[in-house]
């Protein structure tokens, strides 16, 4: 994967900003991947889950609450410490409501393109805002194919290039103040791909995957209004890497031209954010 997050408090950031918004599309995607589909025997389907990507364990604790067996990988420790209180807290909650041979929630480092599980292993494999951040989008995609058992589901979710209003509220912002972006924000050409519908469906057809769907999700994400400028002066994501690039006047030019875009999408002392995200499933 592309960046870490142990620069000193960007997972601590990305944990109290950007991980809320970003749980917008969870019930989404566990739908997607049969996660707590009804099983033969009247109860929830037992499925094998490979949570890639995990952040702070938000999705995995979600998916182990539907009898899933969860394996969460994430590559940074920082971000992995957080995940493990995480899934303390989701362990703790699921002891209070005992069942037998309940499937267990395993915690691992790794990241892509080498995933510490065996080919076959997933039932469902999820990837939600992974791929917006590899090197290597391809490869990134073939791995999660090849951990994924034949008809077992993958499940990716990314943002669409300039589509959001948060995307095209920093594009803005960062023209106004005339930020530049540092190398390396942004993938070279040939290793990219199109952050559309038809470009991400295209990703996974390319790694073999079948039956192919991708859609938009929609939602509206409430937040305190400070919200964006907490997570990309923390240094969360490009956006983050792109702020943190940027001398004292360029930054105090852009906490200025943020401020006045964020302010008409404030209501009530809530900053209201029509969000959209990419979804694409396909059949291993």
């Amino acid at each position: 994967m592309s960046r870490g997050w142990s620069e000193e408090g960007v997972a601590r950031a990305y944990a109290e900003t950007f991980a809320p918004l970003c749980a917008g599309v969870h019930d989404e995607v566990l739908r997607a991947a049969g996660v707590g589909d009804v099983g033969s025997e009247g109860g929830p389907a037992r499925r094998r889950v490979l949570d890639v990507g995990a952040g702070t364990g938000a999705l995995a604790v979600r998916a182990a609450a539907l009898d899933a067996e969860v394996v969460a990988v994430e590559p940074d420790p920082a971000m992995r410490e957080l995940a493990m209180r995480e899934l303390a807290r989701g362990e703790t909650a699921r002891a209070e409501h005992p069942q037998p041979t309940r499937p267990g929630l395993d915690l691992r480092a790794g990241a892509l393109p080498d995933l510490p599980v065996g080919d076959g292993w997933a039932d469902a494999t999820l990837a939600v805002f992974v791929v917006n951040h590899l090197d290597d989008p391809r490869a990134g995609v073939a791995e999660l194919a090849r951990v994924t058992r034949p008809g077992g589901r993958v499940v990716v979710t990314i943002w669409p290039s300039g589509q959001t209003v948060q995307g095209r509220l920093w594009e803005e912002a960062l023209a106004e103040a005339g930020a530049v972006r540092p190398p390396g924000v942004r993938l070279p050409p040939e290793r990219d791909f199109p952050r559309t519908e038809e470009g991400l469906a295209a990703l996974l057809a390319g790694a073999g995957l079948v039956d192919v769907e991708a859609r938009t999700v929609a939602w509206e994400h409430r937040c305190p209004p400070d919200t964006l400028w907490r997570g990309a002066a923390g240094g969360v994501g490009g956006i983050g890497a792109t702020v943190r690039a940027q001398g004292p006047d360029v930054r105090a030019r852009l906490r200025r031209a943020h401020d006045r875009l964020v302010a008409p999408l404030v209501v009530d002392g809530d900053l209201r954010l029509a969000t959209q995200a990419v979804l694409a499933v396909g059949t291993a």
